[in-house]
């Protein structure tokens, strides 16, 4: 039979609640605390999430979901017409600026409609955006270095090189009149210049008159969701019948933008990281659970005898619980709100803090707003706070009345042996923790748990190995060279002599050389076909390498194709890492011996080693002077209107050197090319070089050690002052820089790490106040039989400071215990997940932390204790009749 009494629970469930108002504080306390916790991380790592990408955006350029690129007009109008597209934005570049003052940071110029113009930050803020054919727009920056004033209407000549990213032309000089500029951006990749959609048309089609293809046209897309984005364009390509890993007519190829961190999360995630953000998750529930589970468990603990009153008058085991139930709720209301408001604060004074000891800085920090910080946290402190609550609502569901009247937490035992010497304080302090053995070990993990999680944190920031880091980042004090090499450009020059000299005039060195490598001369290496096959299916699979292998020029059964030689210094192959075989070969006079840089993984283990060259085989190499492309159909040299399926690369003049590979070595990338090709890099001393081309060699660039620090800050001060100015074509890299970098990454971690363990360790301490507090308010009509046969003030003091020691001191041996099994296996999974990490096992943190927790096992009991005393032991005894 139904009866409505919904409302008569309710009303018996908030009596019962606000009859118990001191406990009500702990559990209200206990409730805010554990929604802080999960409102102040997600605050801190969404935060850190919106800076993140926020920097990445700007590094890129932009901030739309991808790039569907080199469409046409056709391609562009179905895809933005497909549903799974919310809006589009058009880009083509017609030309570029990469000298004068612009040999630093490029320049592009290009027309944008306002959508692009908007995803990639270059949405004029004073003006508009170009309408007319003369118009241009542009950032204060690059009006600076042309030497123009930032004011609508001025005047502008710039010469630019015609072309797109597919093709260069000639170079053209126009003067513009500026119709808007915006505020530049420092970690901008290019300039920005802008030009209406009406020159840039008569640009195109000037090129195409003149030779060229179209002009590529790019189009960004903001797709449903930032989820997957990858997945959801390639749908887009099917759904078209559009391809995109090839260059046919059909295919549409695809860029997703890499800023956007669930986009790299979807593409990246494995059950490991599945699996590692579970754990993450079930270790903060768990966190709050521990502290929120001992208050109602002691609660109910407290109430059994008014719950087993309840029983006697015919309230069910359901509305018991649904009583229990709605008390946690009611204090929900009140505890949730305010550790949202709150946390939200503490994870926005974080964030800048956290960002400051990044490697992207205080400025780029961005707090984030998501709706998924409040509700996620509310969820999971819901969540924490009724599984919390469902055991201790089972308890009383369970108790029979006639039990209630007679009910104890105290734990089922086997009986002890009898004595007559007398209770010892100590040894009644340690009964007690048995009495309820379930609340004794959920105190104790709560308290060592954050112990075990300092004492990781503090093996994984100590691992961090900065010599395994500028091993991986760099191979020297400073490496020099032009823009254009740490752009991964290719040129005909780099660094002049007259530079290195003065470089090497006024700054101290131990170790010196350069990398060179031929300015005339296209080497080329003939390859078998399997070989070639294994090579270039590597990157790009074997469908496309088949395609291309007709198109290559041959030697009998042998393929041609691009190779990298590096000439080095004989100075620097100390630098050279030898995997296998022997590199001395090379430095003797007409051995034509040659290294092969093979690649390798972050810890230095060479990968794809069954596409290079067995040792001790012979290379064929042959360095080119002059080469052109043949149509095949004619055999007569191309024009510019043959497809590209016909072109065949042709070799006018040249010669042959057979080489015999006489090891596998691993070059530093910050002393190699910078880029890859499909065919090998090799590596030779740079007189071999010479002598074997028979042509001259460049310097790549200039790399220097130095002998102390004093001298380390003088170079560093001089090569500032070399590379400043915006003319300047002259960069550097430098080891303070780096080192700055790891130590910045370091700190980051240690914050992010310190900020867990202390909302952790704040939790526990408040679990071990919640315990004995809990304890002694539910223990005093006990502590007045006890002082009333005998017990005195002290020692009645003395046995619940024994208790908060044995509750400390045992959380203190559990966590070292857990930190000498932990620290091993930690330490084994953190070297295989950070490549410049190195274990350094540790129980220091543990052990400093027994002092604490004597400290807190005496101070806690010892403030709480006066709480036993105010009223008389009379009043005590009658508390419960």
């Amino acid at each position: 039979m139904n009866v409505k009494n919904r409302s008569c629970i309710r009303r018996l469930s908030y009596k019962a609640l606000w009859a118990s108002r001191k406990r009500n504080i702990i559990a209200v306390t206990a409730i805010f605390l554990t929604t802080l916790l999960f409102t102040s991380l997600f605050t801190v790592v969404l935060s850190i999430n919106s800076s993140y990408q926020a920097y990445s955006f700007r590094q890129i350029g932009g901030y739309c979901h991808g790039t569907f690129k080199d469409v046409t007009k056709e391609q562009a109008q179905a895809i933005a017409a497909h549903p799974n597209v919310k809006s589009t934005g058009q880009r083509t570049v017609i030309g570029s600026i990469s000298d004068g003052v612009f040999a630093k940071i490029p320049a592009e110029v290009s027309y944008m409609d306002e959508n692009c113009t908007q995803w990639s930050y270059a949405t004029p803020t004073v003006g508009h955006m170009p309408q007319k054919e003369d118009e241009i727009a542009m950032d204060t920056r690059a009006l600076k270095l042309l030497g123009a004033e930032p004011k609508p209407g001025t005047r502008i000549t710039i010469t630019f090189t015609v072309g797109d990213k597919n093709q260069i032309s000639h170079k053209k000089t126009e003067t513009f009149t500026l119709s808007g500029f915006w505020e530049y951006d420092d970690i901008s990749p290019v300039h920005y210049l802008n030009v209406s959609q009406t020159y840039a048309e008569a640009v195109e089609q000037e090129g195409i008159a003149s030779g060229m293809e179209p002009f590529r046209t790019d189009l960004n897309v903001m797709m449903a969701s930032g989820l997957n984005i990858r997945r959801q364009m390639e749908q887009v390509d099917l759904d078209l019948g559009y391809t995109w890993d090839s260059h046919e007519e059909n295919s549409v190829r695809i860029g997703v933008n890499w800023g956007y961190t669930s986009a790299q999360l979807s593409e990246r995630l494995d059950p490991q990281v599945l699996l590692a953000i579970l754990a993450f998750l079930a270790l903060i529930i768990f966190t709050g659970y521990l502290i929120i589970y001992n208050i109602f468990q002691i609660s109910v603990t407290g109430d059994i005898r008014f719950y087993g009153l309840l029983k006697t008058i015919g309230v069910t085991p359901r509305q018991l619980r649904r009583i229990i139930r709605l008390q946690a709720l009611f204090l929900c209301i009140i505890g949730i709100p305010a550790g949202l408001l709150l946390g939200y604060g503490v994870g926005a004074v974080l964030t800048p803090v956290v960002m400051a000891n990044s490697t992207f800085g205080a400025s780029v920090s961005t707090l984030s707003t998501s709706p998924l910080i409040f509700l996620g946290s509310a969820l999971f402190a819901l969540v924490t706070v009724l599984l919390s609550c469902s055991r201790p609502g089972r308890i009383a569901a369970k108790v029979s009345p006639v039990e209630a009247t007679r009910y104890s937490e105290v734990s089922p035992t086997k009986k002890k042996n009898r004595t007559t010497r007398g209770a010892k304080i100590h040894q009644m302090a340690f009964a007690n923790l048995g009495r309820n053995r379930m609340k004794t070990v959920l105190v104790v993990i709560s308290l060592s748990l954050s112990v075990v999680l300092l004492d990781i944190l503090v093996l994984f920031t100590d691992g961090f190995d900065m010599e395994k880091y500028l091993a991986q980042n760099t191979c020297a004090d400073f490496i020099v060279s032009n823009t254009d090499y740490f752009r991964f450009t290719q040129k005909d020059s780099y660094l002049s002599r007259e530079i290195i000299e003065n470089i090497q005039e006024n700054t101290a060195r131990t170790t010196s050389g350069c990398g060179y490598t031929l300015s005339d001369s296209e080497p080329q290496v003939w390859m078998s076909e399997e070989a070639w096959l294994m090579n270039y299916s590597y990157f790009m699979g074997t469908e496309e390498a088949q395609k291309n292998l007709s198109q290559k020029l041959r030697r009998e059964n042998l393929v041609c194709e691009n190779v990298l030689i590096e000439g080095l210094d004989s100075s620097l192959f100390d630098k050279v890492t030898v995997i296998d075989g022997d590199l001395s070969p090379v430095f003797q006079e007409n051995s034509h011996a040659i290294a092969i840089a093979v690649d390798t993984d972050d810890y230095g283990n060479p990968i794809h080693t069954d596409a290079y060259p067995a040792l001790g085989e012979t290379l064929s190499i042959t360095y080119v002077q002059d080469a052109y492309y043949i149509d095949s159909r004619t055999g007569e040299k191309c024009s510019e209107d043959t497809p590209e399926e016909y072109l065949r690369y042709q070799i006018d003049r040249s010669h042959d050197v057979n080489y015999t590979v006489c090891a596998y070595v691993s070059v530093p990338y910050s002393m190699s090319y910078r880029y890859s090709i499909f065919g090998y890099s090799l590596v030779l001393p740079v007189k071999a070089l010479e002598q074997d081309s028979g042509q001259k060699v460049v310097p790549l660039f200039y790399l220097f050690d130095t002998p102390d620090a004093s001298a380390e800050a003088d170079a560093e001060e001089f090569l500032a002052d070399l590379t400043a100015g915006d003319f300047s074509e002259i960069m550097y890299e430098s080891k303070a820089s780096v080192r700055k970098e790891f130590e910045n990454f370091r700190h980051m971690f240690l914050l992010l790490g310190g900020l867990l363990c202390a909302i952790i360790g704040l939790v526990g301490i408040l679990n071990f106040f919640n315990a004995i507090m809990t304890g002694i308010l539910s223990r005093r009509r006990e502590f007045a039989v006890l002082q009333a046969v005998g017990m005195t003030n002290r020692q009645l003091k003395s046995m619940l400071i024994c208790e908060g020691l044995f509750y400390a001191l045992g959380s203190a041996l559990i966590a070292l215990v857990l930190s000498i099994g932990m620290n091993p296996l930690a330490g084994s999974l953190l070297e295989n997940m950070f490549w410049f990490f190195t274990p350094r096992v540790t129980c220091v943190p543990v052990l400093a932390s027994i002092p604490v927790f004597a400290l807190l096992g005496w101070l806690i009991p010892s403030v709480m204790y006066g709480e036993t005393t105010r009223r008389s032991v009379v009043e005590r005894l009658r508390e419960t009749e």
